[in-house]
């Protein structure tokens, strides 16, 4: 029966994931599709660029919830660490391949900051500073991403002495490719400065 119900929970973390609020949001007061404008993400960062920064916020803080429910409502369920990260990456899943969207989703983004933020709070500016940090330095989101995953990561692994958390790096599959453009090359996708500008990054269009 353990079995069952933590199966259970695991799928009702993806679908949950794979509700798109942020588009909710835009198709209703917005009356846009966030998949056919700006750059095709319906997440917050697009719903903000293209609808209203105020719509835009409460659309990322209710992605960021499915990713924190998700990992606290499995940690209740079965009071495991490991279990409750996993619950968690299943929501990120289900956002980046939504089953209500012919699984064409979000970049996983906000999941993944709820995630983070409900392990620990000190995993949150170790996230800002791996984020941030690859976005400054190298002008390329897909490192800003990855290194937003990965710094968080390494701190509760080492600085909370649980293997546990090595459950995280399922986010990188998950996440990753919703960044990686296939029509440009490995090299294009993963190279350093990018971007020309740091406005660049920060606007929503196809790279």
């Amino acid at each position: 029966m353990d079995i069952l119900k933590t199966a259970a929970a695991f799928i009702l973390c993806y679908l949950a994931g794979g509700v798109l609020f942020c588009n909710i949001i835009s198709r209703s007061v917005g009356k846009k599709d966030l998949r056919d404008i700006g750059d095709t993400n319906p997440g917050g960062w697009n719903l903000t660029f293209n609808v209203s920064k105020y719509w835009g916020l409460l659309g990322m803080w209710l992605d960021a919830l499915k990713g924190f429910l998700s990992y606290f409502g499995l940690l209740l369920l079965t009071n495991s660490e490991f279990l409750a990260v996993i619950g968690g990456c299943l929501a990120v899943l289900g956002h980046t391949y939504s089953p209500y969207y012919r699984f064409r989703g979000g970049k996983g983004i906000g999941p993944t900051f709820g995630l983070y933020f409900g392990l620990s709070l000190w995993s949150v500016p170790f996230f800002g500073i791996g984020f941030v940090g690859g976005l400054f330095l190298i002008r390329n989101m897909l490192w800003g991403v990855f290194f937003g995953i990965i710094t968080p990561m390494l701190f509760l692994v080492f600085f909370l002495d649980s293997p546990a958390y090595l459950a995280l790096l399922l986010l990188v599959p998950i996440v990753i490719p919703r960044y990686y453009n296939f029509s440009k090359s490995f090299r294009e996708n993963f190279r350093f400065r990018k971007e020309k500008s740091i406005k660049d990054l920060f606007t929503p269009r196809i790279r």
